[in-house]
């Protein structure tokens, strides 16, 4: 009798947990390439079941592993594919995050029940935008992000971002989740908030004013393979490749001609003989080159490397000017160089693989025939703060160089890209995508996807640039949106601290 009941308990909290697993579940679902956004709508519901009644720390802590392996394993496993250690330790970071998420959000609902939904909209928005900064910065969980095939939704990025799409998101969770307690009310409510939110995109896209100039962009993908990218004897093939599709791209009569992130696989701006190439290739064409390149500074010994070393990218000038580089300012953890290097010096000594770039400090501005673009270098088009400071610099389009050839055929090449439409309409920028493999692509200010190449295609894609002539809403006054659910979590939380404190001294 005694080893059924414990098997019941076992099998009892396996199937309590099993909620947790659903939701991340279900949240990974909706960030793959397969059309099933619309899942991010109702994933959270589970979760609220497994909250609906009283947890212990412990079970707090399994319930956010349960959550996040589950979400890892779906939408994250072409990290694997990248850094395998890496991909493990997300395993333990995400079951951190999401017990210290899943825990406040408990803390605050059982201090008072009222603020229990808010506390847990607060926390999360928080949660998602805190992943912006510091040394671990990597802003990939984003529930907006899942609305990436709806584009009359994600028109109100213009408005608020991220954060807003999240809000709205979290939300119909919670009123789907009570419909059995209102089911007349909430049904009214959800009804009300799909038909203005669709109704203003579609009536946005319909009305918004762009204006076609005859301005054009190339973009050349010539998809070299990862294995073979830095090998000496691979070295004169590619450049044979840039030349073959640079020239083509020149016959469009095109303004610029982008190349991916390291599309050339030297010290392009140190080494005379291929610096010299790059100048004459360029007045050849007459066309200015954007370029990515590895690039280094020499430091001495103050430095543990004697030199510091960049991910860069620079403007060519047909008329053979080199511009200022563009350093990469936001590096990759762990990929591209072990986190806390300033702090620790021993770090300099651990090798897993990776370069250890230096940080770039600002950004650059380049100009031609009068309009003004600014770059960003691989996953910095996961940073809003970087495109919105462009906006407001008065940028007619944006670049984003990447290489991708890491992540193979997987969803992470569909997740970096999708990026580029939520940039695009918070800014209503139009973005100019290079990526070595794939997906390249140019995205208008409406976040339509104007032009698209296929993964490892080789091949050049051309377009005018189309420029909305006002800064959106979000680029002018609403950046600082989701600063207010970081206070607000805040507040809530020192409330409910309060009140802890006070019914902990009644019971005394």
């Amino acid at each position: 009798m005694k080893n059924k009941l414990v098997s019941i308990r076992a099998k009892t909290k396996l199937k309590t947990y099993l909620f947790p697993a659903l939701a991340g579940t279900l949240l990974g679902l909706s960030r793959l390439p397969i059309h099933l956004g619309f899942l991010v709508f109702f994933a959270f519901i589970p979760l609220f079941y497994f909250f609906s009644e009283q947890r212990k720390k412990k079970e707090i802590f399994l319930a956010a592993a349960a959550f996040g392996s589950a979400y890892t394993l779906v939408c994250l496993h072409w990290i694997s594919l990248v850094t395998f250690p890496g991909y493990l330790g997300i395993f333990f970071l995400f079951a951190v995050y999401f017990y210290i998420v899943f825990q406040l959000y408990y803390f605050i609902k059982v201090q008072n029940q009222r603020f229990g939904y808010l506390g847990f909209i607060f926390v999360w928005i928080s949660f998602e935008f805190l992943q912006n900064f510091g040394e671990f910065s990597f802003p990939w969980f984003n529930l907006g992000y899942s609305l990436a095939d709806y584009l009359p939704f994600i028109q109100l990025a213009e408005f608020g971002g991220l954060a807003l799409f999240s809000l709205l998101i979290l939300f119909i969770n919670i009123l789907l989740f009570e419909l059995r307690e209102n089911f007349r009310r909430n049904t009214i409510i959800l009804s009300a908030i799909i038909v203005v939110w669709s109704a203003y995109g579609v009536i946005r896209l319909k009305t918004i004013h762009l204006t076609k100039t005859d301005f054009n962009v190339s973009i050349v993908q010539v998809s070299i393979p990862q294995d073979k990218k830095w090998e000496e004897l691979y070295k004169d093939s590619t450049f044979a490749l840039y030349e073959k599709f640079s020239h083509k791209a020149a016959k469009e009569k095109t303004d610029l001609i982008i190349w991916p992130e390291s599309s050339t696989p030297v010290y392009l701006l140190k080494q005379m003989e291929y610096r010299k190439w790059i100048l004459d290739f360029s007045e050849e064409l007459d066309t200015d080159i954007f370029t990515g390149f590895p690039h280094y500074k020499y430091i001495g010994k103050n430095h543990p490397d004697k030199y510091k070393f960049y991910n860069s990218a620079t403007l060519i000038g047909k008329n053979r000017k080199i511009y200022p580089p563009y350093y990469k300012n936001i590096l990759v953890p762990f990929g591209e160089r072990i986190p806390f290097l300033k702090y620790f010096p021993f770090l300099w000594n651990v090798h897993l693989g990776q370069a250890n770039w230096e940080y770039g400090e600002k950004l650059e501005y380049y100009s031609i025939n009068e309009y003004k673009f600014s770059p960003l270098i691989c996953f910095e088009i996961a940073f809003p703060q970087l495109t919105t400071e462009m906006a407001k610099n008065d940028v007619d389009f944006i670049v984003n160089i990447t290489n991708d050839a890491w992540f193979k055929r997987s969803a992470g090449t569909y997740q970096h890209a999708v990026m580029t439409k939520f940039r695009a309409v918070e800014t209503r920028k139009q973005i100019y995508r290079a990526a070595n493999t794939g997906y390249s692509l140019v995205v208008s200010p409406t976040g339509e996807l104007l032009k698209k190449t296929t993964l490892f295609e080789k091949t050049t894609i051309n377009n005018s640039l189309y420029i909305y002539k006002n800064n959106s809403y979000f680029t002018k006054y609403f950046f600082w949106f989701p600063f207010v659910f970081v206070i607000g979590a805040g507040i809530i939380l020192v409330y409910s601290i309060i009140i802890y404190l006070i019914n902990r001294k009644k019971k005394l």
